[in-house]
């Protein structure tokens, strides 16, 4: 069984080169007003999402098919992602307004110099785990010292669950399919709650999931923009980000139905039974309200959270020390509640 490729985060960059391109775009995106001459001008957004349509994504469709985007003046285009996206670069060059990722991965842009700035959250809990099969007998992070994990190299994770517990992983890189898996009951492999389980239990097998949250290691998922766009038109970010939460909030809280026709319009893959599956378990594990289960949490940022992740990061190298940055320096709450 092949599934589409991993959502992955690690981004190797022209640093120097895009810094370049990032300087020329303080208004961000050759902003365009579109309108006829009976309606008010509309100002187009361009959202860069990190991986194909998919219910992970549920908020922005939502609030794009039940028009609250136009409701703020925006005429939004939501560009899927996918391995070979290079949302960074498109943000950079001024191809998309915004994009997705978790909070790591944006602070370790902004400590490489990348202008970025973190505006809103998508997901209050990481919907990373490790996929096992019912029978295998790991049921802690200790027991994984020295056990072969299929996952994707160089991901922070990796690096947290190792120093915390004093372990050793023996990393092969992902193959983006289930085959191995099924094939060997000792296999462990990296998935997403949201994604893998439902694949595997359709194919015959019982598994369990083992989230990696439950180490500590639980970085937002969130939204970010360049610095200077945030500067040179707050009004447009305030309007978009909140009209997104608007959308995450209407999705999550109530019907997901238009969501999922547009997502399943954009990706024919996503079927009705795999979207309300990958739905369901988004409700069930707090990943957008968070662990409270909070409605007023959607969308929401804790600097203080964010700072906690970041001195971690330092702390486990993944940061070059000096390159520590306040944070300020990364994100902002300004343009939510």
């Amino acid at each position: 069984m092949k599934l589409p490729a991993y959502r992955c985060s690690r981004i190797r960059l022209p640093i120097r080169v895009l810094l370049l391109v990032a300087v020329l775009i303080s208004s961000g995106c050759g902003r365009k007003d579109v309108k006829t001459d009976d309606e008010p001008a509309l100002t187009e957004v361009i959202l860069q999402t990190d991986w194909f349509p998919q219910p992970e994504h549920g908020g922005f469709y939502q609030a794009l098919a039940k028009g609250f985007y136009l409701e703020e003046g925006l005429d939004v285009t939501i560009l899927p992602g996918g391995p070979n996206a290079m949302s960074t670069q498109k943000v950079l060059k001024g191809d998309a307004h915004f994009a997705m990722n978790r909070a790591d991965t944006i602070y370790s842009l902004a400590a490489r110099d990348v202008p970025v700035l973190m505006v809103m959250a998508t997901l209050q809990h990481d919907p990373q785990a490790l996929l096992m099969h019912a029978s295998n007998p790991i049921n802690s992070f200790h027991d994984l010292n020295g056990r072969q994990v299929m996952a994707i190299p160089g991901l922070t994770w990796v690096n947290w669950i190792e120093a915390k517990y004093d372990i050793k992983l023996d990393i092969i890189p992902h193959d983006f399919g289930l085959e191995r898996f099924l094939n060997d009951e000792e296999f462990v492999q990296q998935c997403l709650l949201t994604n893998e389980p439902y694949y595997v239990r359709r194919a015959g097998a019982e598994v369990k999931v083992m989230p990696l949250r439950e180490s500590g290691f639980d970085p937002y998922h969130g939204i970010y923009c360049l610095q200077a766009l945030a500067k040179s038109q707050p009004d447009l970010v305030r309007r978009f980000v909140r009209a997104s939460i608007r959308g995450w909030e209407d999705y999550i809280l109530n019907d997901p139905s238009p969501a999922f026709a547009l997502i399943s319009r954009k990706n024919p893959k996503m079927t009705p039974d795999f979207m309300a599956y990958s739905y369901t378990t988004m409700k069930e594990q707090n990943l957008v309200t968070g662990t409270e289960s909070d409605p007023f949490t959607i969308g929401q940022l804790d600097p203080l959270r964010l700072k906690s992740l970041a001195d971690e990061l330092v702390r486990l190298g993944v940061i070059d020390p000096e390159k520590r940055l306040k944070t300020e320096d990364w994100v902002t709450t300004r343009f939510l509640r």
